[in-house]
C-alpha cells in the first residue's frame, strides 16, 4: 500500500479519532444492488460453521404483498388500479394486513416497505407530497415527491433523511418537519444498502443520532443534528461512517487491495469490510477482511452478489433476471432448485451463523419461500414477499 499522501497524513494528524481506510485510488462508490446474468459461479463453500438452534428472543419478520388469485402480478399490467393486500408476518404468522383502499399511505414497490423495531414503516409520493406512514396509519407527510434514505426511531420522535425523486440533496426532518437540508449532499448508505439496516442512512453511535453526506468539497458528519466541517478533503469514498465513535473512511485500497465496491459493517468499537476484492492478475472476488486480517480476504464467492455479513458469518446472494438465484456461505447450498424473483436487497439478511433469504418462485403454482440456514417455510399467498427483518426481546428476568 502506498503511503498516504502528506495532506491526508497531517488531517488525520488533526483527527485522531479518524480512521482512514484508503489512499484513494481511483474509487467508486459501492453499489446496494448488484446482480449480473450470467457468470460462472463457483461452488458454495463447505459448511464450517456449526449450526446452533435460532435464539428464541429471535423473531423472524417478513412483509409481502398479495394479489387476487385471478391477476397476474408478475406481469401487473394494471398497476397501479388493482386492489392488493400488504401484509406483515412475525415468524410465519401474519398479524397485520392492509387493504389498498382508497388513498393510502403504502405501495406496492418493495423498497418504500421497511421492516423497523417489529412495525412495518411504508412511504408513498403521490399528488406532489410524499406521506410516511406506520402498520398502514399515516404519521405525517410533506411537499415534494421523495424516497427515504434513513429511517430511525426515537421514543415517540420519528426521524427521516430523504432525496427528492428528479433532484439531488437531501432532507433530514423530525416528525416531518426540517432540521437541515443540502441541495447538494449525497448522504452514504440507503434503507435497502445491508450494511445499513435496518434504519438505512440514519443510525445510532455512541448514543447520537449519524448520518455522513457527500458534496463537491468534501466529506461531512452529522450528529444529533449538528453539523460539522469537512473532516476528509475531496474524494469519492467508497463508504464514510461512524463506528465506535470513530469516522471511517473506505477508499479503493483496504490493506493493499484494490476494491472495486465495498462497505464498512461495524464490529463494536472495530469494523469488517466486505465487496469486490481485485488481485494483481485482475481476477475479482467477493468477499470480507477486518482490519487485523492478513493480507487476504475471505472469499465468499466469485459470482457478483449482494452481501451479507455479521460478527458470525458472511453470505452472498447473486441473482440474474433469469431467475437464477446462488446463495453463497456457510450452510447455503448454491444454485437454489427455483427459478426465482429476489427483488430487493433486503430480502436478505445475515442473522448470527445464518443467512435470512425471502424468495419469490416465477412459477406462480409454487409459493413464495423464507429460507433461515437450512430451514424453509413456505407462505401461501398470491403475490411476493418485499423484505425480511428480525426483532430481538430481551428475556425476562
Amino acid at each position: 500500500m502506498r503511503k498516504t499522501p502528506f495532506i491526508l497524513a497531517t488531517l488525520l494528524a488533526l483527527l485522531p479519532g479518524c480512521v482512514f481506510l484508503d489512499d484513494g485510488l481511483d474509487g467508486r462508490r459501492a453499489r446496494a444492488e448488484c446482480s449480473r446474468e450470467g457468470g460462472r459461479p463457483v461452488r458454495a463453500p463447505r459448511d464450517t460453521v456449526r449450526q446452533e438452534p435460532a435464539s428464541p428472543d429471535t423473531v423472524v419478520l417478513f412483509s409481502a404483498v398479495r394479489f387476487p388469485e385471478d391477476y397476474d402480478w408478475q406481469r401487473d399490467s394494471a398497476y397501479g388500479t388493482v386492489p392488493f393486500e400488504l401484509l406483515l408476518y412475525k415468524d410465519g404468522s401474519p398479524v397485520l394486513t392492509l387493504a389498498s383502499g382508497t388513498d393510502p399511505c403504502f405501495t406496492t414497490d418493495p423498497d418504500r416497505h421497511h421492516l423497523l423495531s417489529g412495525h412495518l414503516y411504508t412511504e408513498r409520493a403521490a399528488d406532489g407530497q410524499t406521506r410516511i406512514g406506520r402498520d398502514g396509519v399515516e404519521l405525517f407527510r410533506f411537499d415534494g415527491r421523495e424516497y427515504l434514505l434513513g429511517l430511525l426511531e426515537d421514543g415517540a420522535d420519528l426521524y427521516t433523511l430523504s432525496r427528492r425523486v428528479t433532484e439531488g440533496g437531501f432532507t433530514f426532518r423530525k416528525n416531518g418537519s426540517i432540521l437541515l437540508e443540502r441541495p447538494d449532499g449525497m448522504p452514504y448508505g440507503s434503507l435497502s444498502d445491508p450494511s445499513y439496516a435496518p434504519t438505512g442512512a440514519l443510525y445510532r453511535d455512541s448514543g447520537s443520532i449519524v448520518f455522513c453526506y457527500r458534496t463537491r468539497t468534501g466529506c461531512f458528519l452529522v450528529l444529533d443534528g449538528r453539523e460539522t466541517q469537512s473532516v476528509l478533503p475531496v474524494q469519492d469514498y467508497l463508504d464514510f461512517r461512524i463506528c465506535g465513535g470513530k469516522p471511517v473512511a473506505l477508499g479503493s485500497d483496504f490493506k493493499g487491495n484494490r476494491l472495486t465496491e465495498g462497505r464498512i459493517w461495524p464490529e463494536g468499537d472495530s469494523y469488517c469490510v466486505t465487496g469486490c476484492f481485485v488481485n494483481y492478475a485482475g481476477a475479482r472476488s467477493y468477499g470480507c477482511m477486518r482490519p487485523t486480517d492478513s493480507f487476504l480476504e475471505t472469499v465468499i464467492c466469485r459470482e457478483e452478489a449482494v452481501l451479507y455479513h455479521s460478527p458470525e458469518a458472511s453470505f452472498g446472494v447473486a441473482a440474474g433476471t433469469d431467475g437464477r438465484v446462488y446463495l453463497y456461505g456457510a450452510g447455503s447450498t448454491g444454485l437454489y432448485p427455483l427459478p426465482c424473483y429476489f427483488p430487493s436487497p433486503k430480502c436478505a439478511r445475515a442473522v448470527g451463523d445464518k443467512l435470512l433469504v425471502a424468495l419469490t418462485p416465477k412459477d406462480t403454482a409454487q409459493p413464495p419461500r423464507v429460507r433461515l440456514g437450512r430451514q424453509e417455510k413456505e407462505v401461501r399467498i398470491h403475490g411476493y414477499i418485499s423484505g425480511v427483518g428480525i426483532e430481538i426481546s430481551q428475556p425476562a428476568s
